[in-house]
């Protein structure tokens, strides 16, 4: 066989190895506590405002995609959340969404401080 053909069999033989294997995107996981305030496209997403996360981004009014459609049936606008925010190659979603508290105290700016409260 020639050099060609060795080639070509190494390239076959690496790219028949490297199917089946699955990828997984990677993700940044962030604790984050918020406010719920409504949910958005048919259950796939949320509207919440969330406290700073630390030299990542400021505290915000964000629409997140959820991974379970049916944890937004459990909140109401207002409710003190916690959550994962990922952020993967695709964008932002939240994952692991809990209720707090009512009375827990959220870290806002002025102007956030009151949107969605009740």
């Amino acid at each position: 066989m020639g050099k060609k053909t060795n080639v070509l069999y190494l390239i076959l033989i690496l790219l028949l190895a490297g199917c089946g294997s699955e990828t997984k995107e990677e993700e940044e996981v962030y604790e984050v506590r918020g406010r719920y305030l409504s949910t958005q496209i048919g259950g796939e997403s949320i509207s919440v405002i969330h406290e700073a996360i630390p030299d990542v981004m400021h505290a915000m009014r964000m629409e997140l995609r959820i991974d379970d459609p049916s944890v937004s049936e459990r909140f109401q606008t207002g409710d003190i959340i916690a959550f994962e925010m990922v952020n993967t190659e695709s964008g932002w979603y939240a994952r692991n969404i809990e209720m707090l508290p009512p009375d827990t105290e959220l870290e806002l700016p002025d102007v956030l401080r009151d949107v969605g409260a009740r």
